[in-house]
């Protein structure tokens, strides 16, 4: 994968501005439009898979578990009219461990810094509790807000227009949009939205970049999106993957993964490895499909289990596990 782009180290973001208008009206095109959008809302209510749907490829992990986010990523649209940079944040909800706050804080700080903020919900009708404390916190921020409105196509009678009219009544949204990502209702309309409320700038990404994190980073996502899949209870909550090593091999289209999957007890191990290794082996199988599919090589994946004890319950690994932004 590209590295982002430097260009912040020898102009200032102005200069670049001025310099991306002047080179638009030199062609006679319309202005460029970029800027940082928030996509943020309670856990589980699709903000991954609009994502994915809007970029049209899979980049994020996708899970009906809750905090199946847990790093803010900046993934990269881009049209010959503007390069949109979605951010997405880990699912509002309520802490109840030390990994949970942490979570709740990184999606906090995404607010700084957006050009538009994305809040999505489900056809609720009636405004939850916990999405009117973040409408509290969001009424002071001074840039654009939209609600999405998701999961339209499970929505039952009049559900659809009672959510926006109960909404609207917050004068909280300059644009109510009813989407699914699931078929793809209005997520064209979403974005030419989002273009119009953009300011003009220059692209921050080059073209071929798609996501601000390493390989690595999407590897070890994927690897852990397959234990969402397959395990329950605590074991989800109490996983993260590190990427030893990714090797391609001369001799053959082939490259090879080393990873492992670290748990917070020893009892979870058991677990994850299953019976005859039964569980893990197909976590590596699940995982391998959707590798060869991002790399476009054959994958020799090696997945080996381990324990950190109660990692998910100390501030400093937690740091350390989910990394600097």
């Amino acid at each position: 994968m590209s590295e982002p782009m430097a260009e912040a180290e020898t102009k200032t973001a102005a200069e670049a501005v001025e310099e991306a208008k002047e080179q638009v009206q030199a062609e006679g095109k319309r202005p460029f439009k970029s800027g940082f959008v928030g996509v943020l809302g309670p856990t589980n209510v699709g903000k991954s898979t609009f994502i994915n749907a809007i970029l049209g490829k899979k980049v994020l992990i996708v899970s009906e578990k809750r905090q199946a986010t847990r790093n803010r990523i900046r993934c990269i649209y881009n049209d010959p009219e503007a390069q949109i940079v979605f951010v997405d944040t880990p699912g509002l909800h309520k802490p109840v461990d030390k990994l949970s706050d942490f979570l709740l804080k990184q999606a906090f700080g995404a607010l700084e810094g957006l050009d538009l903020i994305l809040y999505m919900v489900e056809p609720w009708v009636e405004i939850q509790e916990y999405d009117q404390k973040m409408f509290e916190r969001m009424r002071a921020l001074k840039m654009p807000k939209f609600l999405l409105i998701n999961k339209i196509d499970k929505a039952k009678g009049d559900e659809v227009p009672r959510t926006i009219e109960t909404y609207a009544k917050t004068g909280l949204f300059d644009e109510i949009v009813p989407i699914s990502c699931r078929l793809g209702i209005n997520l064209g309309k979403t974005v030419q939205l989002i273009k119009r409320y953009l300011p003009e700038g220059p692209k921050y990404f080059p073209d071929d970049v798609t996501v601000d994190r390493p390989e690595e980073f999407v590897i070890a996502e994927i690897i852990r999106e397959k234990v969402y899949h397959l395990t329950r209870q605590e074991i989800p909550y109490a996983v993260y993957v590190d990427v030893v090593e990714v090797r391609e091999r001369e001799d053959k289209p082939l490259t090879e993964i080393y990873a492992n999957i670290y748990v917070a007890k020893p009892s979870q191990k058991g677990i994850l490895i299953g019976q005859g290794g039964r569980m893990i082996k197909e976590i590596g199988r699940l995982a391998r499909l959707d590798l060869e599919a991002l790399l476009g090589t054959r994958v020799y994946l090696n997945l080996q289990v381990k324990v950190r004890e109660r990692w998910n319950e100390d501030e400093a690994q937690i740091a350390r596990v989910l990394g600097p932004e």
